[in-house]
């Protein structure tokens, strides 16, 4: 398979909230992960490619959440074996459809810091 995406992924777990639109219920849920174009998040079913998505979702070093309009690119079916339990789950890759710059801004900037190597502190 091809590797199409634009930006660098980080894996990471975020609180996130979804509502499949117009006006579903509001879902809480973890990112898988992130970048400059859009998350995979955890769903606990199959979503169409073409759903329409609002989405929240909290970075750590922003006291409000971030808000954005998604679109779901793709969703699978995914299972997590433990040693005493199997989750099952879906996978949702989405993408940003309508998102404020200063809010992409924070993303990426996100996605950034958090890959860059710690600097070694110096006595």
């Amino acid at each position: 398979m091809e590797e199409r995406r634009r930006f660098v992924r980080l894996d990471t777990r975020l609180d996130v909230s979804y509502a499949v639109q117009p006006a579903g219920t509001v879902q809480r849920t973890s990112s898988k992960d992130i970048g400059g174009g859009g998350i995979c998040l955890f769903a606990d079913h199959v979503l169409e490619p073409g759903t329409c998505l609002k989405v929240s979702m909290k970075l750590p070093e922003l006291e409000q959440p971030v808000a954005f309009t998604a679109e779901v690119v793709w969703s699978e079916p995914y299972e997590v074996i433990g040693r005493t339990v199997r989750e099952r789950a879906v996978e949702l890759g989405v993408r940003f459809l309508d998102i404020a710059p200063q809010d992409q801004e924070a993303i990426m900037q996100h996605v950034i810091l958090s890959l860059k190597p710690a600097q070694p502190r110096s006595s």
